[in-house]
């Protein structure tokens, strides 16, 4: 082959390589003086918003001292603690005189935590939350205090926001009087103000990632059924943003960082930001930007640079390569992308660690969903939990269960694993769609479940994440209402090499709703009689389309875990729910492992007694997917709206 080659040639090639060598000069230097700037912008944002929450909430204590001292109120309470005092008559006094600064909430309180006096009558008597007694400290020393607001750990609205201030009489402190703002009426409205562009926000946090103050972008959250909270967007693992992990790292004694390489949001959009972990009030304040609005100026000098590489590459190959070979390199490849032996179709799935694909086997032609761990993640723990779940869930067969076909790496060196691909829907959408699932088909669903747990359990594997979200409610090759056991993401053996929790640090692994007390106390406690306690939450909430517990906090909900009874299934459905059934939901949420069944086939034996006497018949099984189940010739919608 000739080479053709000329003094014009190589004089623009210099002149391109001079120009690439400038632009690398100057994206280099924007770059390091556009992140200095937006490292003091942000700064300065969140120290702003600091001293502004500072401010708010001084105001505010100051506001509950002025009423703690008024003689009226502080008669009052004094009585109350005496025993002679009228708690209502107190409580409405106090909140006519608090109605001008907003307050909506009064409790009196005596010093040791019990509640004398409420506006919500039925907490009288009873003793406020640990969290919120600790917070309380400053005001038994005699200061006031201000207590930050509470999520509940479900979708609910955040609570609100309380100041308290000391009650004396003949030199002590006899009570506690606590004032309660909704946030929306103070609180959230300091951080509206802090959205610098199109994409900024300013938030407070707490300790589990909840945002205590509204987001932008509560609409959109909203519609792709995202909680409020400061994790990523991913069904597969509770794992905090970036951000979030760090301020939450620094609680035990505050600080503060500023973090301006891109990292995902809540949303999954790259992001920069500040924090600060208020060790006082345990509250974490953020500030956030997305990466691509901060850093625009770069994407213009990002276009320039390809464009110049572009016009090197096409001088190079036009002036040293023939006509023929040119135009072979230049073909757009239209390949799709290939892992082994499966074509990775389109993505239908995206977590925090992995994304899922529709693909093909390329001989079988057989669809598969296919899971590959994201480069980013593939640290050793998550790469080790990938590579278990895989192997052990490998181990199980039941036609209840999701079938793994094969794993392996790609030629990047990314995991992935193959499984069948399922149509249907989880048991939280069906419940969110059609509402409370009748006594018979909830027995007909929770026997199937079983049978796939028999077979885990009986492998020596406890699934320790059964939630209506990881059961699926599918139709497979004209058989209807088949039940399919998902994610073994956190699988444990309960014995064998594989026993200890793959985790950097112990914490709690699942879903609290769902998980058993003992597993709350000690995560690594665990038997098949965790999955059995799991199992009878779930067919709670298939009988009722309610959630087993109503809490407005974390640390709520995990309290009555522990130490309240759960409501009976026929106590809150709209539907007459067998005796035995509701036993046997009953029996199964036991608070001590003890008390429950004690196999997951005796939990069978006793769904097939039920359904002996209240059939799951195939023409009711019929009947309800020909009224629900969409045309396979639209694969963007399988099911139908809910029929009034």
């Amino acid at each position: 082959m000739k080479i053709h080659f000329d003094r014009t040639r190589l004089a623009l090639l210099l002149l391109l390589a001079a120009l690439l060598g400038v632009g690398i000069w100057a994206y280099r230097g924007v770059g390091d003086s556009l992140r200095e700037i937006r490292a003091t912008g942000m700064q300065t944002l969140l120290n702003t918003q600091v001293g502004t929450l500072e401010q708010w909430i001084s105001e505010r204590r100051h506001e509950a001292e002025q009423l703690a001292a008024d003689p009226e109120l502080s008669t009052g309470i004094r009585k109350l603690t005496a025993g002679r005092g009228n708690g209502a008559v107190i409580i409405a006094g106090i909140l006519r005189k608090a109605a001008p600064i907003g307050v909506t909430g009064a409790r009196v309180i005596d010093p040791r935590g019990r509640i004398l006096a409420a506006k919500d009558e039925q907490r009288i008597g009873s003793d406020v939350t640990p969290d919120f007694f600790a917070h309380l400290s400053p005001v038994l020393a005699g200061d006031s205090a201000f207590v930050r607001p509470y999520r509940g750990s479900g979708a609910g609205e955040v609570g609100r926001a309380w100041v308290a201030a000391p009650i004396r009489a003949n030199g002590r402190i006899v009570a506690v009087l606590a004032l309660g703002s909704p946030v929306d009426k103070g609180f959230s409205g300091l951080f509206d103000a802090a959205r610098p562009g199109l994409s900024g926000e300013a938030f407070a946090f707490d300790a589990e990632g909840w945002l205590l103050s509204p987001s932008r972008h509560a609409e959109e959250m909203r519609q792709r059924g995202l909680a409020l909270r400061l994790a990523l967007p991913d069904t597969e693992a509770d794992r905090l943003t970036l951000l979030a992990t760090r301020a939450v790292a620094a609680r035990a004694t505050g600080g503060e960082g500023l973090l301006l390489q891109p990292y995902p949001n809540y949303l999954g959009r790259d992001v920069i930001g500040a924090w600060r972990w208020l060790r006082d009030l345990d509250v974490g304040i953020a500030v956030e930007i997305e990466a691509s609005e901060a850093y625009a100026p770069l994407t213009y000098l990002q276009i320039g640079f390809s464009i110049v590489l572009l016009l090197i590459f096409a001088v190079w190959l036009s002036g040293f390569l023939p006509p023929s070979v040119l135009a072979g390199l230049l073909r757009r490849d239209s390949t799709v992308r290939q892992l082994g032996p499966y074509r990775l179709l389109r993505q239908i799935g995206e977590g925090a660690i992995s994304n899922v694909y529709l693909a093909q086997h390329r001989m079988l032609k057989r669809p598969a969903a296919v899971k590959v761990l994201k480069p980013q993640a593939a640290s050793d723990e998550w790469t080790a939990r990938f590579q278990r779940e895989v192997q052990l869930s490998s181990l199980l067969h039941h036609p209840n269960t999701i079938r793994i076909y094969d794993y392996g790496t790609g030629p990047n060196g990314e995991f992935y694993y193959a499984m069948e691909y399922l149509e249907g829907l989880s048991l939280a959408d069906l419940v969110e769609r059609y509402g409370p699932v009748p006594p018979a088909r909830s027995a007909y669903i929770l026997r199937q479940a079983c049978a796939s747990l028999w077979e885990a359990h009986s492998c020596g594997l406890v699934h320790r994440d059964i939630k209506p979200q990881n059961i699926m409610l599918c139709e497979i090759r004209g058989e209807r209402d088949v039940v399919k056991v998902l994610d073994f993401g956190l699988v444990k053996q309960m014995s064998g090499d594989n026993t200890r929790d793959l985790t950097g640090s112990m914490r709690i692994l699942g879903t609290p709703l769902y998980m058993s007390p003992e597993r709350i106390r000690n995560p690594s406690d665990a038997d098949g009689r965790a999955d059995i306690y799991a199992l009878g939450a779930v067919g709670f909430f298939l009988l009722t389309g309610k959630r087993l517990f109503e809490t407005e906090t974390e640390h709520d909900l995990t309290y009555q875990v522990l130490h309240t009874v759960p409501r009976l299934a026929s106590a809150c459905s709209p539907f007459a729910v067998p005796a035995e059934l509701d036993a046997l939901i009953g029996r199964c949420l036991e608070k001590d492992p003890a008390a429950r069944p004690q196999s997951i086939a005796e939990v069978a034996g006793m769904l097939d007694g039920v359904l002996v006497h209240m059939p799951w018949t195939r023409s009711q099984i019929d009947t309800w997917w020909k009224n629900h189940w969409v045309s396979e010739d639209d694969p963007g919608r399988r099911f139908t709206a809910p029929k009034s």
